[in-house]
């Protein structure tokens, strides 16, 4: 599909019946919390998981947190593996998968399998080794349909060690991409897997905590200012539908230089914004390789005239700051800023990544 033909696409919107968390102990017997082979044999939705008689939705709390160092900020949350005590994990909308850091439990819990395999991840501060784990987890109260892969770091790499002294050990990676583990919530079971919401709270420029949310089975945004149709990729092998979120059709604009409509990728992990391409190589620089602070930014969905976000750059990471390396297939990672102005979905049947507006 052409970038062409995405501006003269329309989204079709539904209102779904929202059912709150208060209400779900209500609803609980009409969902499946048991591994797939115990669930009923409803229709199945996103390809695999079987769906519940009436929409959940789950409000999961994520504290906002000041980064290792003096990087901008990010959304915690609670998971449980297997039968392990909760532990708190940074959310990374940005990558696919759980990474179990050292120090998530001493003994290793009932109902976790770690494995002789070994397994390697990337992060923005390079790669992690580990072994190759395999456990249902938990997250808001709800239990995976199945047991999920998950990644058992066994380094002591700075990214690791900088998060366990905030008493954080691990990422859940929640992309909806194609990777060598998978997200953990395309495999709870019903809606509750295929649409959520990341909204990261506090204060970026003071990094004062504040507390965000990872909406599960999150509704349909009526006031979505921007929505991005991502490239399908296909099912996962268990009917989970998954689509390239590292090419949202994003067209963006710097300072008096013409748009340039190229593939964006929503990272809530990641704290600048960073630009690749040599089709950015008129835009206005300073020695550090950064965009000049007051240049304007803007970013449009490929589906409208209207730009979305609108900042000008400056310095401070999780706010305003842009890198820009010259060269290379052009490419735009958005970091996390948008998180704190937008509520951004994921919807995993169409394919769609929405922002609408944050009311604090």
């Amino acid at each position: 599909m052409t970038l062409q033909s995405l501006r003269s696409r329309k989204v079709q919107r539904t209102h779904r019946l929202a059912v709150t968390v208060s209400a779900f102990a209500a609803v609980v017997g009409s969902i499946a919390l048991a591994p797939a082979s115990s669930a009923d044999d409803a229709a199945p939705l996103n390809g695999g998981e079987p769906a519940a008689s009436q929409p959940v939705i789950i409000d999961v709390p994520m504290p906002t947190v000041a980064a290792p160092g003096r990087e901008g900020m990010n959304g915690i949350v609670e998971i449980r593996v297997g039968r392990s005590a909760p532990f708190k994990v940074m959310v990374d909308t940005g990558s696919v998968g759980l990474r179990v850091f050292p120090g998530a439990w001493g003994t290793r819990p009932a109902g976790v399998q770690v494995t002789s395999q070994k397994i390697t991840s990337s992060t923005s501060r390079g790669s992690l080794k580990g072994a190759l784990g395999k456990a249902t987890m938990t997250i808001g109260g709800v239990s995976t349909t199945r047991p999920i892969g998950f990644q058992y770091v066994n380094s002591t790499a700075p990214v690791v060690r900088g998060w366990a002294a905030k008493r954080v050990y691990g990422i859940l990676g929640i992309g909806t991409g194609r990777y060598q583990l998978s997200n953990p919530i395309s495999a709870l079971p019903g809606e509750v897997g295929t649409q959520w919401s990341v909204h990261l709270g506090g204060e970026p420029r003071t990094r004062t905590p504040g507390l965000g949310h990872l909406i599960l089975g999150a509704e349909d945004p009526t006031d979505a200012v921007a929505s991005f149709q991502l490239p399908p990729l296909g099912p996962d092998g268990y009917g989970a539908l998954l689509w390239n979120d590292h090419a949202a059709p994003g067209c963006w604009t710097f300072g008096r230089t013409r748009e340039h409509c190229v593939d964006t990728w929503f990272d809530s992990g990641f704290h600048p914004v960073r630009v690749k391409g040599a089709v950015f190589s008129r835009v206005p620089t300073n020695g550090a390789g950064q965009v000049r602070p007051g240049t304007s930014v803007g970013l449009a969905d490929a589906g409208s005239a209207f730009t979305s976000w609108e900042f000008r750059a400056g310095r401070t990471a999780s706010v305003n700051q842009v890198r820009l390396a010259k060269k290379g297939r052009a490419g735009i990672n958005t970091g996390n800023a948008p998180y704190f102005t937008y509520v951004i979905t994921y919807d995993t049947v169409r394919g769609l990544i929405s922002l609408s507006p944050a009311r604090r």
